[in-house]
C-alpha cells in the first residue's frame, strides 16, 4: 500500500493582532507599583510627617492621572514623578511656614525621650533631619537613585550645580553625624 504525501492544511485566516496602547489606568498603576514607596520616602524625608507624605504621594498620582488622560507626553516618568513630588513637598512646607527658623518658645511639641544608646540608623535620621530643607531634598533624591539631571529638575536648580551642592550637603551631613557620635 502506498501512502500519499498530501497534507491537509487549514487556511490561515488570522485577524491581525492590533496592540492597543496602554490605558491611562494601566500606566498609572504600573508607575504607582514601581515608584510610590520611593516617593513616600522622599516626602517623609522632606516633610518629617507621614500623613503629609501620604498626601503628597496621592497628589502626585492625581496629577499623573490628569497628565496621562490629557494625552501629554511622559518621556521620563520617574523624573516627572519625583519632580512633582518635590514641588508638592516644597509647596506644603511654604504653606506650613516650614521655611521660617525654629523658635523654641513657639514649639509646643513634646520633647522626645532621649536615649543613652544612639544606634546608627537613628543617628543618620537625626542628622538628615537637622539639614537645611534643600540639603535634605538633595540627599533624599540621590538616595532614591535619581540622576543628576533628574535631581536638578526636581530641586529646581541648574544641572551643572547638582554635584557641587550635593557634595556640600553630604559634607554637612557628615559633620552632623560626627557631632552626634562625639556627643
Amino acid at each position: 500500500m502506498r501512502t500519499t504525501e498530501l497534507v491537509a492544511t487549514l487556511p490561515s485566516y488570522r485577524s491581525p493582532v492590533v496592540e492597543a496602547a496602554p490605558s491611562a489606568e494601566g500606566i498609572v498603576t504600573g508607575l504607582f507599583d514601581r515608584h510610590a514607596a520611593g516617593l513616600y520616602r522622599l516626602a517623609v524625608a522632606m516633610l518629617r510627617e507621614p500623613d503629609l507624605a501620604q498626601d503628597v504621594v496621592q497628589d502626585t498620582f492625581v496629577r499623573l492621572i490628569t497628565h496621562v488622560e490629557a494625552g501629554r507626553p511622559l518621556p521620563n516618568p520617574r523624573g516627572w514623578l519625583y519632580t512633582v513630588a518635590a514641588h508638592a513637598c516644597r509647596d506644603r512646607q511654604r504653606g506650613l511656614r516650614r521655611w521660617l527658623p525654629w523658635v523654641p518658645a513657639l514649639d509646643r511639641r513634646p520633647a522626645p525621650e532621649a536615649t543613652d544608646d544612639i544606634d546608627g540608623r537613628a543617628a543618620v535620621l537625626r542628622a538628615i533631619r537637622a539639614l537645611a530643607p534643600r540639603d535634605r531634598l538633595l540627599v533624599a533624591l540621590r538616595a532614591q537613585g535619581l540622576s543628576y539631571q533628574d535631581i536638578a529638575q526636581a530641586a529646581g536648580i541648574r544641572p551643572a550645580s547638582v554635584g557641587r551642592l550635593l557634595a556640600r550637603a553630604l559634607d554637612r551631613l557628615e559633620k552632623e553625624l560626627e557631632t552626634l557620635w562625639s556627643a
